[in-house]
């Protein structure tokens, strides 16, 4: 896959810090160089959305990093046929809308667990967002010394008072549905990230629906801890300072576990909530999600093909403990999984 680009914006933040003065000069060029086609290529691109209808109220995949929700994503967009950024248009978000869709090639096997991804695989719109120079975490990947300087962005409060985020975010899902022919249709779109901004997105899309995953706080955290410090290396102008990303996760943990408390009391059907059994009896599981987010449900060629590309992805177990610093994070997610999961059972069983 061709590295993720930026446009000036991205630029501009990079450049604020100290250390953009350190990087080699032959690397600071290949970065200015890119965003600067980046944000001319974004400039002609928007030409071709002037009269692009409105968004349709998507349908999320929600959850913390490593918590399944890239099975949930594929598994979903198979069986219910939705549309969904891919990801040559999330890795290329200034120019996507340029170029004609990539030939069906290989695939590579993400570094984190495997799962083998193409260039229209379904990807995470996060990555657009970031490379269009939007507010995200994501911005820790390049530059992960100045992580206390996103950790506003793990409150809910900051995606309701900070609204400037939408316009590239929106701008991308409606190129997406035009690049895609499929306007008027409502999008999956899947984002960890988007769980911190769940409230706003209520409140942007009032219909919105979403399945948000469930996982193991431990293997939770420990998965995170290995992908993070792998994006780092694939990304990143500098390595993470020691106990940076500990630190970052024990907050966006916590985090995540008032943002699953607040979803549970915001709740109303078709909003549901479902346990990390995915790989167990993925069928089961597609069903009863697609019958709660009231979606169609086609488990056929496509079904059977998604479902034999994420069996290839691995499921991490680690034996490790926790870090004090994280523990009680840990145990705060899991004390608000269970509290959605027995919430899910009871309904289901009145």
């Amino acid at each position: 896959m061709k590295p993720l680009q930026l446009n000036r914006r991205l630029l501009g933040w990079l450049s604020e810090d100290v250390r953009w003065r350190q990087l080699p000069p032959a690397r600071r060029a290949q970065l200015q160089w890119m965003a600067y086609w980046g944000s001319l290529n974004e400039r002609l691109a928007s030409q071709q959305l002037l009269d692009a209808p409105p968004l349709q109220d998507p349908v999320f995949v929600l959850g913390p990093w490593r918590s399944g929700s890239t099975v949930m994503h594929e598994l979903l967009v198979a069986a219910s046929g939705l549309p969904t950024p891919q990801t040559w248009q999330c890795m290329n978000a200034p120019a996507f809308l340029l170029t004609r869709p990539p030939l069906a090639g290989r695939r590579e096997a993400r570094p984190m667990d495997g799962l083998p991804i193409a260039a229209d695989s379904p990807q995470e719109d996060e990555f657009a967002l970031l490379s269009l120079g939007g507010d995200s975490l994501y911005r820790t990947f390049w530059q992960p010394s100045r992580y206390t300087d996103l950790l506003p962005l793990l409150q809910s409060d900051y995606w309701l008072h900070n609204s400037q985020w939408r316009a590239p975010w929106e701008w991308f899902l409606r190129g997406v549905l035009q690049s895609l022919g499929r306007h008027g249709e409502p999008l999956l779109l899947k984002s960890p990230n988007h769980s911190l901004r769940w409230t706003a997105l209520q409140q942007r899309f009032p219909q919105a629906r979403a399945v948000w995953m469930l996982r193991d706080g431990s293997a939770v955290y420990h998965s995170n801890l290995k992908m993070w410090q792998q994006m780092i290396a694939l990304h990143g102008l500098e390595p993470a300072p020691p106990g940076a990303l500990e630190s970052l996760l024990a907050k966006a943990l916590h985090a995540m576990s008032m943002g699953l408390d607040a979803a549970m009391r915001d709740a109303k059907p078709p909003h549901l909530v479902w346990q990390g059994q995915l790989r167990e009896k993925p069928r089961e599981v597609l069903t009863a999600v697609c019958a709660g987010l009231r979606l169609p449900c086609r488990q056929g060629a496509d079904f059977d093909n998604a479902l034999q590309r994420v069996s290839k992805g691995r499921s991490d177990c680690c034996q490790a403990p926790v870090p004090a610093s994280v523990v009680d994070a840990v145990a705060s997610l899991d004390a608000a999984q269970a509290a959605a999961w027995g919430r899910q059972t009871a309904n289901a069983h009145p």
